[in-house]
This record gives C-alpha cells, sequence and structure tokens, in this order.
C-alpha cells in the first residue's frame, strides 16, 4: 500500500501518539444470520470494529450519490473526490450536515494525482495554506510549493517557507503516546479563506466582512478579488475552509501503512523527567491521527464543525445506539491495552494531563488533589473518549433526536455508510467521523450546547458536545451534558456574534498574502 507523502508546514506540537493498535473485538454488535444472504452477512459484518454493524439506517449515502462525489464519477481505491458544494448545501437536516462532513474530508484527503499519494494529497496542495503560529499578534500563511517540506521548528523565517509550529492542545497540554511520542498539529486554511481573510485585511469595498462567505454572490466576490492578485481558485463552491489537523511519529507505530502520512521536520529535546527543553531538529515522518473540518455553508455563517480520528487513538467509554429493528442497544466499554493513547482500558484514572507547554519547553505538572499532591513525571497519560459519538450520555441531544441513542446511531449509520463504500486498502477507511456541530438557523453562537431546557437561538445542536481524543484530550467534560461543552464554548463572540474574528481564532492575527505582481517576484501588500 502507498504512504500518503505530503511535504507541508506543520504546526508544531502537541505530542505524539504513537502506537499502533490492533484490533479490538466488542460484544453485542452481531448476531447470527438466520440465512446466509448476501444482505444478512453485510448486515453482520463490521465496516470497522469500532461501528456496530446492525446500526438503524437512519443517515446514509445512496450508492450514486457516492459515486458523484468522486471526480471520475466512480468509486476507486484511495480515489479523488470532489469538495461539497457549500453554496448550494441543502441543510434540511442532521443528516445533511454529516454528508458535507464526510465528503469534505474524503476530499481534502484525496490524493493529488490519478489515486496516488507519492504526490501527497489535496491538503498538501496549491489549495491550502499552512498558518504559523501567533507571533506578536501576527500569523502568516504560507502557500504549499512542491519541493518545499515545511519545518516543524520554532524561529524559522517566512521566506524559507518552512513554518513554526504550535505547541500544545487549546488548553495548554501536552499529549503523549503509549509509545513516547509527540503529537504535533499543523493548522490550514484553504484559497477561498486566505482571500477573504486578505480581502477584509485590505478593506475591499465589495467584500462581507462582517461573516464568512456563504451565498454565491459573495463567493463570486472572492473569486473575482483574487484573479486581481493573479490567484485563480479551483475550489471556490468549497467556500472558507478551515482545519486543524494532529499527528504521530509513524515510525511508533505497529502499522503506519494504515495511516495518512507526511514529511516534516520536528524538534529534538534535551530530556529530563520533568522538563523537555529544545535543541535542534530531525527529519521524520508524522502520521495523521485526527483532524477538525471547519467550513462556511449556505445558511450557516457560524460554519459546520466536524472532526474526524483514526479508529485506534482511544477506547470509547460505554454508550447506546438504535439497531435495525428500532431497538436500543448498550455497547459496553472498549477493552484492550493496545490502543495509541491508552495502556490500560480498565484504569479508573483516565485523560489527566501529565504536562503542559510553556516558552518552548515541556514541563511536567503539579496537580493538587484535595490533601494530595501529585508530582507527574513527562509521560503517556490514558485517555478515552467519554462522548464516544459527540453528545453526553443522557438527556436530549439535539432538535431532531430526542434520544441519545437516535443521535448516536445516526453518526454511526453515516459511518457505515461512506466507509461501506470506499474500496478496502482505501486509507480514509481508517478515520472515523465522530460528529460535527452548527447551530439552527446560522444563528451567531453563544457557547452553550442545546438540551431540553436550553433550545434558544445560537446554541449548538447536533452532535454538540463534541470533542477529538488528540485536540481536546482533557477539555472532554466527561460523560455528562456540560452546558459549555461544545465547540463553541470557545468559538463565539458576545451577543451571538457572527464575526470571523470571533469564530476563528486564527482569523484576526492572519497577514494579507502577499501580492502577485506581473514580473512574477512579489510584494508585501
Amino acid at each position: 500500500m502507498k504512504k500518503l507523502s505530503f511535504t507541508f508546514g506543520i504546526v508544531i506540537f502537541s505530542l505524539l501518539i504513537a502506537i499502533g493498535c490492533k484490533k479490538k473485538e466488542k460484544e453485542g454488535y452481531t448476531s447470527t444470520p438466520e440465512k446466509n444472504t448476501e444482505e444478512q452477512l453485510a448486515l453482520v459484518t463490521p465496516i470497522n470494529f469500532k461501528l456496530p454493524s446492525d446500526v438503524l439506517q437512519s443517515c446514509v449515502v445512496g450508492a450514486s450519490d457516492f459515486k458523484s462525489w468522486f471526480k471520475a464519477n466512480e468509486v476507486s481505491k484511495n480515489g479523488i473526490v470532489l469538495p461539497a458544494n457549500s453554496v448550494t448545501f441543502q441543510h434540511r437536516n442532521n443528516c445533511d450536515f454529516y454528508r458535507w462532513s464526510e465528503q469534505m474530508f474524503l476530499w481534502m484527503t484525496s490524493p493529488i494525482i490519478n489515486g496516488d499519494y507519492s504526490d501527497g494529497s489535496v491538503m498538501e496542495s496549491s489549495v491550502f495554506y499552512t498558518v504559523t503560529p501567533e507571533v506578536s499578534g501576527k500569523r502568516e500563511l504560507i502557500p504549499h510549493k512542491k519541493g518545499y517540506p515545511l519545518n516543524a521548528t520554532a524561529s524559522i523565517q517566512k521566506n524559507d517557507f518552512p513554518v513554526d509550529t504550535e505547541e500544545g492542545q487549546a488548553t495548554n497540554d501536552v499529549l503523549l503516546s503509549q509509545k513516547d511520542s509527540l503529537v504535533y498539529y499543523i493548522s490550514m486554511v484553504n484559497d477561498v479563506y486566505a482571500e477573504f481573510a486578505t480581502a477584509v485585511k485590505d478593506k475591499d469595498p465589495n467584500i462581507n466582512a462582517s461573516q464568512f462567505p456563504t451565498t454565491k454572490a459573495e463567493k463570486d466576490s472572492i473569486v473575482k478579488f483574487a484573479a486581481k492578485r493573479g490567484t485563480i481558485i479551483t475550489d471556490a463552491d468549497a467556500l472558507a475552509i478551515e482545519i486543524k489537523t494532529s499527528w504521530v511519529e509513524a515510525k511508533t507505530l505497529s502499522d503506519p501503512t494504515e495511516y495518512i502520512i507526511i514529511d516534516a521536520i520536528v524538534p529534538t529535546y534535551v530530556q529530563t523527567d520533568s522538563l523537555w527543553t529544545p535543541k535542534g531538529t530531525r527529519p521524520a515522518k508524522l502520521a495523521m491521527v485526527g483532524i477538525h473540518v471547519v467550513g462556511s455553508t449556505d445558511g450557516h455563517p457560524e460554519m459546520v464543525w466536524a472532526t474526524f480520528e483514526h479508529k485506534n487513538n482511544a477506547p470509547n467509554l460505554s454508550y447506546t445506539y438504535i439497531d435495525s429493528t428500532n431497538v436500543s442497544k448498550t455497547v459496553p466499554a472498549d477493552t484492550g491495552n493496545d490502543w495509541l493513547l491508552n495502556s490500560d482500558s480498565d484504569s479508573k484514572v483516565y485523560n489527566q494531563s501529565h504536562m503542559t507547554y510553556k516558552n518552548d519547553s515541556i514541563i511536567a505538572k503539579t496537580v493538587i488533589k484535595g490533601n494530595d499532591t501529585i508530582k507527574y513525571t513527562i509521560s503517556p497519560s490514558n485517555t478515552k473518549m467519554t462522548k464516544p459519538w459527540g453528545v453526553a450520555d443522557a438527556g436530549v441531544p439535539n432538535s431532531e433526536n430526542a434520544t441519545v441513542a437516535a443521535s448516536n446511531s445516526q453518526v454511526i449509520s453515516i459511518n457505515n455508510s461512506v466507509l461501506g463504500k470506499l474500496i478496502d486498502g482505501d486509507l480514509r477507511k481508517n478515520y472515523l467521523f465522530i460528529g460535527a456541530t452548527w447551530t439552527d438557523n446560522g444563528a451567531g453562537p453563544d457557547g452553550t450546547s442545546y438540551s431540553s431546557t436550553n433550545t434558544k437561538a445560537g446554541v449548538a445542536i447536533g452532535t454538540s458536545q463534541l470533542a477529538n481524543s488528540t485536540m481536546e484530550t482533557y477539555a472532554q467534560n466527561g460523560s455528562a451534558y456540560a452546558q459549555y461543552g461544545s465547540c463553541f464554548s470557545c468559538h463565539h463572540g458576545s451577543g451571538n456574534s457572527l464575526k470571523p474574528g470571533d469564530l476563528s481564532h486564527i482569523f484576526s492575527a492572519i497577514q494579507p498574502l502577499e501580492e502577485i505582481v506581473s514580473n512574477g517576484s512579489v510584494s508585501q501588500e
């Protein structure tokens, strides 16, 4: 199998998740069919060891629709997928948002040429830009250029093309895999987002700066602005896309061939039990373990917030779903000790950070619990998915689903539908859709999540308690409902604001793209 080889900037660290995970078996997923028919076998053959095969098919992609996602209008192994059309996006129910999320993920992880990953994926192409960490209130957009692998190190100048990394998770915690590999992060935006941000900073009068683009007219204005700068936007109907990705060192995985792989330069450290200080760099191959996919669509300037992660990352806690006979079933908590981020699935202590990132160094934590003081070393922690499919374990998860089991079933169903249609050996078949969240009618988010008593405009709906085990490891808020437990708890402004700078942490600091002039040189705008 060919691995995804992609050379672009890595937005640094947070710590590697390495240990490849063997397949874990679960109880209660299947039953023995009475008849050995193809249809019945399909119902009891798991698409993925984390996915119940007998789930109610409450959210699916039809075979012909799925074929239409592919550039060749035919499903092929590692085939090129087109982006979802966000301008004509239909938003009638949860499943529409989940389909959009799935197609966008398949698009940006598509190989650039003829189903061959040797030249990288769409994420590595000129469609996307790497976003540098914020320095003195500024972030740069670095174009992806073939032949310029980007660094994951500090103090690199922009005109050298390598890029500085973004250390730590949103909580500033550092994550280490069970094979002692750091987890690294890369943030990127697509060309529509980059040109829109540049036009806003340039105060172009034809650009609606009050919110991310959602209409054809707004898209056309951005395309015209880019054209005046000499830039052709290739997938403009995707509208504005922002992604954050997480990576571990491939050599630490038991089977790297199951992962999307990139080439990178990572930092080295002088290491003690309690402090790692940076010293130099080295080349490394990194494997993708998680990705946030965020984008604007028709009617939703607040953006749709979706997340995916590798099937081997971490064990799930117990959850419920509805099966094909409309019976609610309970899936027991995952077992096994060979997960990327967990070596003891029976452990009662999990999602406890051991270290933090500060001033380019990794520092072990001291935690006070009651009368006890715990001094951690720099070491792996045990991670579990407390809300496996993005909702709490009780209550009303969103305006469409009256039960948690119904919401879980929709997400599991779309996973089975999409992954089941991908050709065996397709790298993308190893990544799970965890869920997506947005607001009703595109209202400005207020930071809270939907509940039976919190239904006002601006609350997060869909899978409104969403977290990724590699990026919100220590901010999952347990299995119970948390009022401020959605992506929007961090990505919102005051007064239900839809301003791009309130929704996106990177937007306000982004510097305008360089101006392209006729002689082929560039000058800073």
